[in-house]
């Protein structure tokens, strides 16, 4: 289980704080950091379990987080592993799965 303090620190600060999706409101008006945004969105992603989901999610997207029936068996029951690889390739589960999108959808 990871702690706050320490997923989100100088190196996430340094890493990370650039690639952030401005939706998530992280930077006030005067450049300063709101880490009471990022905690909230921490615990609310259960990062102390899966802290590289959480990183991914404020990159992409919560919406862009992979759906379970996409998820390759290598990755079951260790989805943070697959964010894990994402991140340090800078790509998405998309790009690093050679997913493509499909019309076929079973009612």
């Amino acid at each position: 289980m990871s702690r706050f303090e320490n997923v989100v620190n100088k190196e996430f600060i340094d890493k990370y704080l650039p690639l952030i999706h401005e939706s998530y409101k992280v930077i006030d008006k005067d450049g300063r950091i709101r880490f009471s945004v990022l905690e909230d969105v921490f615990y609310s992603m259960n990062g102390e379990e899966f802290p590289n989901r959480f990183i991914y999610s404020l990159i992409h997207g919560k919406q862009n987080l992979i759906p379970s029936w996409n998820l390759p068996k290598q990755f079951v029951d260790d989805e943070d592993r697959l964010y894990k690889v994402c991140l340090n390739k800078g790509k998405t589960w998309k790009e690093v799965l050679g997913h493509e999108e499909s019309n076929d959808i079973l009612l």
